[in-house]
């Protein structure tokens, strides 16, 4: 049994020294012997390596190699005499037993039968000789016939000259089979030497390695798990050859084909597709598995670290990967799926995999409903997979900007356009991502062109996109002023959303001379959604009990309005963006009570503070920049309302804002533009900074806010004037 204690390690391979193919194998430390395999070593790489390392046993060796062949040689030499003597012994007496019977039996005679019997008795024994238990003329034997064991024999003197105690990291030779050189002769050896010996493997390889070291009868073994994600722009010299394939597929599954982008997006979908369909070595075997593309996957994640991933289907290469120069594998895999487009539409379902896709083939496809099918598709996996930002970061570089439909003079310019070709299905679905992503205009526009294919419908569209805007009168204005309605069967969703709007609309901005209007609107929507046997729309129950949480807040019954929440909450297969807004809304809801209650619990503000963040975290992670202003808004105003401020809060408070003004600034929108400038103000003077410049901005605004945005910037400046004496709002007033 071998005394090495055993540690294999994975998730690690990047501690190795051997950063480049030229750099030694074996390198040492103070108390370590480092090993790193790669494809390109040959042992007689790895033995000059070693001698290097190891200098006094080398030259001992040589020496002691001289010796033991001349000794060899000497008693090969002795041997082989001994048998001619005893062979023209054994004839002399054979020959007189034979031919000359009787004779005389000498002295002479007796000597020559002992060295006959002696020489018989040798050769019945030697293959025991050589069988035996540790027989070290056998190992002799072996080490002078056998290259291997001269090779063990040599390395192992060698290793002989360094401490035993000696640490040994062998890296990367979990993929190599156990007939290796390196597994038969090296592991060999170190195992017999040296005390403590780690193996940094591969995390799908820890079983095999550890099969393989039983075998060789280590004394113990561990395994040890890392989880670290670390930056190493050469660890990829550590690929095998087959890796070194599915590396390269892996970056032409990447949004690298994109010229100029940053994000790096990898699909996996289409590395499996082109695993199974593109290799020269895959497309012959009908019969590969998926399953060495997955195990690559999973190095490439847990011991390479060339991939990471931050959101649900968003993977994206990391800064380990060196990018390659594949212009002319890229060109091919352009023509390979050209002639598989509608095989890939149906089978992926990452919007990523679509947007690559789309890039491969867009140049090289003659017939445009073909690369159609995979925008209609990218747009219907962005709307159900809710990754909303991927509109914003990549459609206007596909389809440029949508073009104005009552500017007749533009209709030759505008006859190309992708917008006309798309279905308008797509497009409802578009001005819902437009919508989210805070493209208000360009939703608009769409809108807008399809407005006669039904006036109802588009017409409660415009009245959102006009409110998400913060122009509540042009909202208003835009819906018509009846709509029909039918309690026997299911409602349409214009109808449905047409009181949802009008009631919104009202209780957003307050209006107490609309009140009852919008009051009876709730009741209404609750006729429309109670008065008929059909299942109702999710969507349809979480606007509903939204707005009637919203009325109850502003009769001040915070109770009823968090109770409702909660009801939103409850409902079903919803997404993050409106459970992130539920718990945005109940945050504001804590607020209030804890605002209008004379005494001033900390634990109600402390929850408003831990739900916004809740909401803020779950609006992010759909990319909406649609209310993600409001969201701010209300977070910092939840920061500032407790008024218990170090300088990490305000500093918080301040990027909040910073934030929120720049998203409307981009939007042109100017929803609660007026408190996200309040809240930015009061962090800046409190953090003693310059505000002139914000001041100014307020004041430009201020007539451009309703009542009601005016009241809850007084408030918020009244309860900061008090108490740090704060003044600069009566000038703008």
């Amino acid at each position: 049994m071998n005394k090495s204690n055993c540690t294999i390690i994975t998730s690690s391979l990047n501690n190795t020294s051997r950063k480049t193919k030229v750099d030694d194998i074996v390198s040492k430390e103070q108390n370590c012997l480092n090993i790193t395999y790669i494809n390109a070593d040959t042992i007689d790489s790895f033995e000059a390596n070693l001698s290097k390392v190891c200098k006094n046993s080398a030259s001992f060796y040589n020496i002691s190699k001289k010796i033991s062949s001349f000794i060899f040689s000497l008693i090969s030499v002795l041997v082989i005499m001994f048998a001619i003597i005893s062979a023209s012994i054994y004839e002399d007496i054979s020959k007189k037993i034979l031919f000359e019977m009787p004779f005389s039996w000498s002295l002479n005679d007796t000597v020559s039968l002992f060295f006959v019997a002696l020489f018989f008795i040798g050769l019945v024994m030697m293959p025991s000789i050589l069988d035996g238990e540790s027989s070290q003329f056998k190992e002799f034997l072996l080490s002078w016939f056998n290259k291997d064991t001269r090779r063990l024999k040599r390395l192992s003197l060698m290793l002989g000259s360094l401490d035993k105690k000696t640490k040994v990291n062998i890296y990367n030779v979990d993929l190599l089979t156990s007939e290796h050189w390196f597994w038969k002769i090296v592991i060999k050896a170190i195992l017999k030497r040296f005390i403590s010996v780690n193996f940094y493997v591969r995390n799908d390889q820890v079983k095999t390695v550890e099969k393989r070291l039983k075998k060789l009868e280590c004394l113990n073994i561990y395994i040890q798990k890392e989880k670290n994600f670390f930056e190493d722009d050469s660890v990829d010299v550590l690929l095998s050859s087959k890796e070194q394939k599915l590396f390269k597929l892996l970056q032409l599954s990447s949004s690298l084909i994109i010229k100029e982008d940053k994000n790096r997006f990898i699909s996996l979908e289409l590395f499996e597709y082109c695993g199974r369909n593109f290799l020269e070595d895959t497309k012959a075997n009908n019969t590969q598995l998926i399953s060495g593309f997955q195990n690559f996957i999973n190095r490439s994640f847990d011991d390479f670290c060339f991939l990471k991933q931050e959101k649900s289907l968003q993977i994206y290469l990391t800064s380990n990967v060196k990018v390659q120069s594949l212009e002319d594998e890229q060109k091919r895999l352009s023509y390979h799926l050209r002639n598989h487009i509608e095989t890939c539409v149906k089978n992926f379902n990452n919007p990523i995999s679509l947007l690559i896709l789309f890039y491969y083939v867009k140049d090289v496809v003659l017939d445009e409903k073909r690369y159609l099918i995979i925008l209609e598709k990218f747009i219907d996996t962005v709307y159900e997979k809710q990754h909303y930002e991927l509109i914003d970061l990549y459609w206007f570089d596909i389809a440029s900007l949508m073009f104005d439909s009552s500017n007749i003079d533009d209709f030759d310019m505008t006859n190309n356009s992708i917008y006309r070709k798309l279905s308008i299905d797509a497009l409802n679905k578009l001005i819902f991502l437009f919508e989210r992503n805070g493209h208000f205009n360009q939703a608009l526009l769409i809108v807008n062109y399809l407005y006669e294919i039904n006036p109802n419908k588009y017409a409660v569209n415009l009245c959102s996109l006009y409110e998400r805007m913060g122009q509540f009168d042009k909202a208003y204005e835009s819906l018509p002023s009846s709509i029909e309605l039918s309690t026997n069967k299911k409602p349409t969703d214009s109808q449905v959303r047409y009181f949802q709007r009008k009631a919104w609309i009202i209780v957003s901005q307050r209006d107490i001379n609309k009140k009852e209007e919008g009051l009876e609107s709730i009741s209404k929507l609750k006729e429309l959604l109670f008065l008929h046997n059909e299942d109702n729309e999710p969507l349809w129950l979480w606007h509903y009990y939204n707005i009637k949480a919203n009325y109850a807040e502003w009769e001040e019954d915070f109770k009823l309005a968090i109770l409702n929440y909660k009801k939103c909450l409850s409902i079903p297969t919803l997404g993050a963006f409106e459970y992130g807004a539920t718990f945005v809304n109940m945050s504001i809801a804590y607020r209030l009570m804890y605002q209008l209650s004379e005494v001033k619990n900390s634990e109600i503000i402390d929850k408003s503070i831990k739900l916004g963040s809740i909401g803020i975290s779950l609006k992010s992670s759909v990319g909406d920049r649609d209310e993600m202003p409001v969201v701010l808004h209300n977070q910092a105003l939840n920061i500032l309302t407790k008024q218990d401020l170090d300088q990490k809060k305000l500093i918080e408070v301040e990027d909040m804002t910073n934030i929120g003004i720049k998203i409307l600034k981009e939007t042109s929108s100017i929803k609660r533009l007026g408190m996200l400038l309040i809240e930015n103000i009061i962090s800046k003077i409190l953090s003693n900074k310059n505000v002139d410049d914000d001041i100014n901005k307020l004041e430009n605004h201020w007539s451009s806010m309703d009542e009601n945005e005016h009241k809850q910037i007084i408030n918020l400046y009244k309860m900061f004037s008090d108490k740090y004496k704060i003044e600069f709002l009566e000038t703008i007033k």
